[in-house]
């Protein structure tokens, strides 16, 4: 049983608080394909091109860093790799969130907190 908890405080990016697995972070989520769909229509949308939020950039980065984890979890390396870090990097900055951590599991805390308040 994982002691991630999606409902904590979301304000907190303390490189000692917990980071869910990969497993507890996308549990439930939408398929891959599923997720670049919907990653391509908002991009796409003229509407809403220049005002993407975090939400875009969240999911971005996650359906990313999932499809890392599929193609071999353990390779720190690769294009698939590097830009899953690219992603996560960015909402990190998006988020101005001061943390030394693990991007990509950075990544996998928010969406999960995310997921949770849907």
């Amino acid at each position: 049983m994982s002691s991630y908890n999606p409902a904590a405080p979301t304000d907190d990016h303390s490189s000692d608080e917990v980071r869910p697995t990969p497993e507890d972070a996308y549990t439930g989520a939408p398929s891959i394909l599923n997720e670049i769909t919907w990653i391509t229509h908002a991009a796409a949308d003229p509407e809403s091109h220049s005002d993407l939020d975090r939400e875009y950039f969240l999911r971005k980065a996650a359906v990313f860093d999932r499809i890392a984890l599929s193609r071999d979890p353990d390779i720190p390396y690769g294009s698939d790799t590097e830009t899953a870090h690219a992603t996560a990097l960015y909402l990190m900055d998006l988020d101005h969130a001061s943390a030394i951590c693990d991007p990509r599991a950075y990544v996998r805390q928010q969406y999960a907190r995310w997921a949770h308040q849907q």
